[in-house]
Order: C-alpha cells, then structure tokens, then sequence
C-alpha cells in the first residue's frame, strides 16, 4: 500500500498560532457538543489567509515554519483535516499539536527546511513511511522523519480512535476463532 501524498501547497510562516491565527479558540462556546466541523473548517487559517476557506481543494497540503499551530487545542488539528488538507508539513512544532494531528487522522510530518524549498501553489509529494519530501515543481527533495506501522495504521483508519476500535473488532475476532478451533 502506498503512503504517498501529493498535493497543491499552501505554505504558512514561522509561529503561527494554533488557537488564534489557525482556529480563533476564542469564538468556540460549546464544548459539551461534538466539534463542529463544518465552521471550524470555515475559520481555518481565515485570520491569516482570508482567502483560504473559499479556495483550498481537498487534497492540498500545508506546509509550515517553525513553531506551527504553538498554543493549540484539538479542534485546530480538527480543523484543517475538516477543510480538506491532507497533510501538515512543519519546520517545527510542538509535540502536542503531533499527537493530536495523529490521534485525528491528520497526517503531520517535521521536516526542517521545508519552509526553503517550496512555496504556494507548488505541488509536493511526501511519502509518510519513508519520508521522502519532494518538491515536484522543482526537483528539491527533503526527508522528514518517517512513520511507524503504528502511526501509519492510525492515519489509515482515520485517527486513533477509529484504529483501536478496528484493532479490538479484530482482537475479538481472533479469540473467537481460537475458542470455534
């Protein structure tokens, strides 16, 4: 199976803020509700890019500087899934908003120099497994730190929790077959 993403980039700066550049954390009132997709999808990166909401393409990718989405609750990861990118490349970011990213199914990869080599509009190739970063409108070639099985089988079900309820229907199935035998 190939883990390979590529995608139209939209590429954001250094210390881009989760909560209040990405999402505006300020403006969400109902946590008891699930997240709402759907508006998060809509203010995501609008403070910082007013265009972006009515122009990212399902399948683009994100790319970003150094310390990106810092300060950042779940519904920044959240939302940039919900708009449509499909991965977040980073210079740097905080361990946090990594996991979150994982835990949602939004694949995220750190790859310094990667904010050098590509711009907006470009198109990018990055092979999570191998991490392989290739720039496929210059030539320019990275690589990030790749993806575990592990961390590769959430990205596949679609975020950690849908891949432990697959890993536990699967558990059940085969101690089920082992009692049947």
């Amino acid at each position: 199976m190939s883990h390979t993403i590529t995608g139209r980039v939209w590429k954001f700066g250094d210390n881009i803020s989760g909560d209040n550049g990405i999402i505006e954390f300020s403006v969400i009132r109902d946590f008891s509700q699930p997240f709402d997709e759907s508006g998060l999808a809509k203010m995501c990166f609008a403070k910082i890019d007013p265009d972006f909401p009515n122009n990212v393409r399902k399948g683009d990718l994100v790319v970003g500087g150094s310390n990106f989405a810092h300060h950042s609750h779940p519904q920044v990861a959240v939302a940039i899934k919900a708009a449509g990118i499909a991965a977040v490349i980073v210079e740097s970011t905080e361990t946090g908003f990594l996991r979150k990213a994982v835990n949602y199914g939004l694949p995220l990869l750190l790859c310094p120099g990667i904010a050098g080599i590509v711009e907006t509009g470009e198109e990018l190739s990055v092979d999570l497994a191998t991490g392989q970063v290739k720039n496929l409108t210059t030539e320019a070639q990275l690589l990030a730190k790749p993806y575990s099985e592990r961390m590769l089988a959430m990205i596949q079900h679609g975020g950690l929790i849908p891949y432990l309820k697959s890993s536990h229907e699967r558990d059940s199935n085969d101690a089920a077959d082992r009692m049947a035998g």
